[in-house]
């Protein structure tokens, strides 16, 4: 069995780059997705993320949920796979609450996924709060935010 994953490795200009685009994306919420270059990838970490793609957020409320835009999502997938990037994580603003996952946060996310799960808290839009975290038996598992 694999180990399970205890920390999230950002660059500094992934990192500034997801914070500026949920702030530009205020009062609504955010979303899209976080990927790895291929030499970005380590052996003592599965991954380091170096990309963040924004994809518009559709929800009928955007202000206090998200959903993916589909087109966009299929056409980021297939750009990442043309790039040689992989796929790591997901992430998604709260534009006036804590970096905590909401139960439409649980409910919306992939059960079998081996993907990061990032929330952006603007509640302080001066200092907002990043909290990644994975998906263990049905519970979110805060990891480890390191910039790099």
């Amino acid at each position: 069995m694999e180990a399970q994953q205890t920390k999230s490795i950002i660059t500094k200009d992934a990192y500034d780059l997801l914070i500026g685009i949920c702030k530009n994306a205020l009062p609504m919420e955010a979303c899209g997705i976080l990927a790895s270059s291929e030499d970005a990838l380590r052996d003592e970490n599965p991954y380091i993320i170096d990309t963040v793609i924004p994809i518009t957020n559709k929800h009928i409320d955007p202000t206090h949920s998200f959903t993916f835009d589909p087109a966009e999502w299929t056409s980021a997938y297939y750009a990442m796979q043309k790039n040689r990037q992989k796929l790591v994580g997901l992430f998604h603003s709260h534009p006036r609450t804590e970096a905590i996952p909401s139960s439409s946060d649980s409910e919306g996310f992939l059960p079998a996924s081996e993907l990061s799960y990032w929330i952006v808290s603007l509640r302080s839009s001066e200092t907002p709060h990043v909290q990644p975290y994975r998906r263990s038996e049905g519970a979110f598992i805060p990891m480890e935010l390191v910039l790099t």
